[in-house]
């Protein structure tokens, strides 16, 4: 009888190990949206596509999954690094530089974009599972808008974390497994307004069992945010996504 509970234990814990999983990933990313300032005398919208930054970037990303028997941990971060020469469409403040329009103009910007989402996860038939849960995201935004002709600068640089609800859905079919999540939420933070939508849904095919696994994705971010600095106040209106490809490994 001894020997029957011990062994009922070890299945039982074998069975319900959690396992960890990381995907290196490479990215391309395109840029889509606007930016607007208000400051005593200046009220402005321009398009960032003007500006000379909505072509598509490719940079690194890498996500990390702590799965157990019935939840999941999820961690990624993905930065895109955009530069580009443009036109001023409107009148427009940044930090303490304030560009006319027609100006032209040189801009980077730099956007870091790192989650966390935690879901209780319930199966769905034999293959599938089902998961809801919370989460944070943290955008870190860094813009530099210089202009050509005299050199002068303005300068935005913010991180804003936000709550998530995160939804998750997954299954594996043979050797080919796919999942999709979904995080959204609205709200407001030290004196900012931020909107987020995250989406992320990729299929990979098992190459090494259950331990390597070449995946193909895509990943889309929609944030509209508001916020303030100092005296001036900021709008931001982006859509950040593309497709990617890495390798995922589990242990």
């Amino acid at each position: 009888m001894k020997r029957i509970l011990m062994s009922l234990a070890v299945v039982t814990a074998s069975c319900s190990a959690p396992s960890v999983s990381v995907m290196p990933f490479l990215a391309s990313s395109s840029l889509d949206g606007s930016i607007s300032t208000s400051a005593p005398g200046v009220s402005a919208s321009t398009d960032l596509g003007a500006l000379g930054v909505g072509d598509a970037e490719t940079g690194f990303g890498g996500r990390l999954d702590f799965i157990g028997p019935s939840s999941q941990w999820s961690i990624s971060h993905v930065g895109s690094n955009f530069a580009g020469d443009g036109t001023m469409s409107a009148e427009l403040k940044l930090g303490d530089a304030t560009f006319a329009k027609d100006v032209k103009v040189a801009t980077t910007l730099d956007l870091a974009v790192t989650s966390l989402l935690w879901t209780k996860n319930f199966g769905l038939g034999d293959t599938a599972h089902f998961g809801l849960g919370l989460g944070v995201t943290s955008l870190g935004i860094t813009m530099q808008i210089t202009d050509k002709d005299t050199s002068v600068a303005g300068q935005m640089d913010e991180t804003l974390p936000i709550p998530l609800i995160g939804l998750r859905l997954g299954g594996d079919v043979g050797p080919v497994r796919v999942e999709g999540t979904y995080s959204f939420l609205e709200v407001d933070v030290d004196e900012a307004s931020v909107s987020v939508t995250d989406m992320d849904v990729y299929a990979g095919l098992d190459v090494l069992g259950d331990m390597g696994t070449l995946v193909l994705g895509y990943r889309e971010f929609a944030f509209d945010a508001s916020f303030k600095d100092a005296s001036d106040s900021a709008d931001l209106d982006l859509q950040l996504g593309g497709p990617y490809f890495g390798v995922r490994f589990s242990f």
